[in-house]
């Protein structure tokens, strides 16, 4: 952990912004000698002070100025590129280094002044490259560099990565702002990586193409391919951003020898002529080869065992390139950097983004997130307020009752991504968390209906607590203490005590008696379900079954542990009939709960899944014809996935873990589904008519959540 033994005082940092990366930065920081988290900060001081309890942070602020006048040594810039400029100006001119994550700003020009500006002040700027201190790197690197394998011909980058956020959203996200933002984001990395091995490249050729239009009207590439040369080597970029296998590759030929460097897993090895006999070599190499990765995979495979059970940052590859990355930084007092970090490097590496952008006729990148040019509004005063609208239920819900001519409120914590997913519509949009008492009393003013289909995710019970149960709590007081007339929860079939083949589920059936002992997710909604009732309200519990339909992953995990969308492993044999229902399926449902009778729906809970159509083969069937591809299934085994989980769980509460847990095998043999569920109630009931026939679920299902 922290070294502070030194006799030389612990350099105090400070961290700019809270989003997702503080996580990988700050855990590096607490496993680096000689360095303490003194001050994070962020333009939400509620998210900073959230950040600072979690990692460990002695101070928390909420504005740059406030990070400036810090008594912080370092600073370490985590914001959106647009904002890298400004931020490290001024904290430069308070006198602190900084350390900013790549892109390290939006130009050349823009990175020299902050190069100029530290100069001037006498401090420290680095620029985060990390994947070129992945260990395994390191020994490539070195080899080129020392001219090991020759002298360079030829150098590919590979960054073919499916990028989630071009489907899923949140459609405001920095990177989706403009067509150049890829580039500078995702590309950056391909870049560094020629400069290091190679030299600057020119670029002589650069495409960008099979853009998409996403529903902020941007248009964004999803495939990049770029020629260049670098000191008589050529260099070629290509970056896609589509489903399919993960290639983040890196490829280097020599006069006397290759290297090829997988940095999204962080191995890699070279490639010998080891005899001029064609017979002999054939086998020669992959014998070396097989020896070599062979032992290194199992040497890497311990030690990310280890550090997962340390809860340090080896145990991932990109934790580990940050935590090495970031461990550099600091080995030289922060005064000598490393040669990858210098602002120097970091300028070549963005004059360079520039030539490609410039080359492929794409523009510049965007000076800040896209926004929706306005913002819905109601047509009339909300009546309806739902939470989690934005999700994959969520915006099915808001446009069917916007089309029962409901009036509704949608409260989110990003009013710009709400925006685009409810463009056309007439909903306002309320900006705030449930789990605020103030904001959530204020949204809901004037409401009669509520949906909850809000959820939260984590590694530990805590995180529940804090992300579902103790929101749920809050909003359910509101809502009563309002008078709402209606309140309806989404729980889920998780909840259930679903491993006996011979049990049929109903509306009746309860939650699963030994719920404690469930997966995190299956008890936290359980859990919400508990506190809602015993709170009095005029309580309607939806549970859904495996919803799908087009937004959700085609690789769903509802029918196996998907590795990729060729290879799934079921949780059970793959034979037993699986509860699906389609996502307009389910937001039908909703309505109709909204408006029946009280007497019919109210304190109840209702079962939502269509009549068992497909199995787990069945739709693995369909996805192969969907996709022209083949998919490789294996039965899953309960045992073997408790007896796997098992293993893992008994080191870490053996060291004390902090997400230590004992698991069950009841709670894996019941991820199978084997007991047959029955939805013909909440059908008569409601009068809801989810799909009955297996082509149309086959259709809407599968084929239209297929990728593209």
């Amino acid at each position: 952990m922290t070294n502070a033994s030194h006799s030389i005082a612990p350099v105090k940092v400070g961290m700019l912004g809270a989003g997702f990366i503080l996580k990988s930065h700050a855990t590096a920081v607490k496993f680096t000698p000689n360095t303490v988290l003194h001050v994070v900060g962020d333009a939400s001081l509620g998210r900073a002070q959230a950040a600072a309890a979690e990692y460990g942070f002695a101070h928390a602020v909420g504005s740059i100025d406030e990070m400036a006048a810090s008594d912080c040594d370092v600073v370490h810039i985590l914001l959106p590129p647009a904002l890298h400029l400004p931020a490290a100006l001024t904290l430069i001119g308070a006198g602190k280094s900084v350390f900013i994550e790549k892109p390290m700003s939006l130009s050349g020009d823009e990175c020299q002044q902050i190069v100029d500006a530290a100069a001037a002040k006498g401090v420290t700027v680095g620029v985060n490259h990390n994947f070129l201190f992945g260990r395994n790197y390191q020994p490539l690197r070195d080899a080129v560099l020392a001219g090991e394998i020759g002298r360079v011909d030829h150098i590919s980058v590979n960054w073919l990565y499916y990028l989630g956020l071009i489907t899923f959203g949140p459609f405001d996200n920095w990177i989706l702002s403009a067509p150049a933002n890829v580039l500078f984001e995702l590309g950056a990395h391909l870049v560094a990586f020629v400069h290091d091995l190679v030299g600057a490249p020119i670029i002589h050729h650069a495409r960008a193409s099979d853009a998409v239009t996403l529903p902020s009207g941007i248009s964004v590439p999803r495939r990049w391919a770029v020629d260049g040369e670098a000191n008589g080597a050529a260099a070629v970029l290509n970056l896609s951003l589509k489903a399919g296998q993960e290639d983040r590759y890196i490829r280097v030929r020599g006069r006397g020898g290759s290297l090829q460097y997988d940095f999204g897993r962080d191995f890699g090895w070279r490639d010998t002529t080891v005899t001029d006999n064609p017979m002999l070599d054939a086998h020669a190499v992959p014998a070396t080869l097989a020896k070599s990765v062979g032992s290194a995979a199992s040497s890497d495979r311990v030690a990310r065992i280890k550090g997962s059970l340390k809860k340090h940052p080896q145990a991932q590859p990109f934790d580990e390139s940050i935590f090495r990355s970031i461990n550099a930084f600091y080995a030289g007092g922060v005064a000598q950097v490393d040669r990858r970090h210098s602002g120097e490097f970091a300028v070549a590496v963005i004059r360079t983004c520039e030539a490609i952008t410039a080359q492929a006729g794409v523009g510049l990148p965007s000076r800040s997130n896209a926004k929706p040019l306005s913002l819905p509004t109601p047509a009339a005063r909300p009546t309806v307020l739902v939470i989690g609208g934005t999700g994959f239920i969520g915006k099915r819900l808001v446009r069917k009752l916007v089309d029962a001519g409901k009036s509704v409120r949608v409260m989110t914590r990003s009013a710009t991504s709400a925006g685009f997913e409810m463009a056309g519509m007439p909903v306002e949009i309320f900006t705030g968390s449930h789990g605020d008492r103030d904001a959530i009393t204020r949204a809901l003013d004037g409401i009669d209906t509520v949906y909850h289909l809000a959820k939260a995710e984590g590694k530990k019970w805590d995180d529940y607590v804090r992300g579902d149960v103790e929101p749920t709590r809050v909003l359910g007081q509101a809502a009563k203490a309002a008078g709402v007339k209606r309140f309806i929860y989404t729980g889920t079939i998780d909840s259930y005590a679903s491993d006996n083949p011979n049990s049929v589920i109903t509306n009746t059936t309860p939650v699963d008696p030994a719920i404690t002992k469930r997966n995190l997710y299956a008890r936290s909604k359980a859990t919400c379900e508990a506190l809602l009732r015993d709170m009095g309200l005029p309580l309607v519990i939806m549970r859904p079954g495996i919803v799908i339909g087009r937004g959700s992953p085609p690789a769903h995990l509802g029918i196996g542990k998907f590795t990729s969308e060729t290879r799934v492993i079921f949780w059970g044999d793959g034979t037993n009939m699986l509860p699906l229902v389609h996502v307009d399926d389910v937001a039908d449902a909703l309505v109709l709960a909204g408006d029946a009778p009280a007497s019919v729906v109210e304190g109840k809970q209702f079962l939502l899944t269509s009549p068992p159509l497909l199995n787990g083969m069945d739709y693995v069937a369909a996805l192969e014809a969907a996709n022209g591809s083949s998919v490789d299934t294996m039965p899953g085994s309960p045992t073997r996935f408790w007896m796997a989980d098992m293993v893992k769980e008994v080191a870490k509460n053996a060291i004390r873990h902090p997400n230590r847990r004992w698991p069950t095998r009841h709670d894996q043999a019941s991820r199978a589904h084997v007991a047959r569920y029955d939805a013909s109630e909440t059908e008569a009931a409601l009068g809801w008519k989810p799909i009955h026939n297996r082509a149309e679920m086959i259709a809407r299902g599968i084929k239209d959540a297929v990728i593209d």
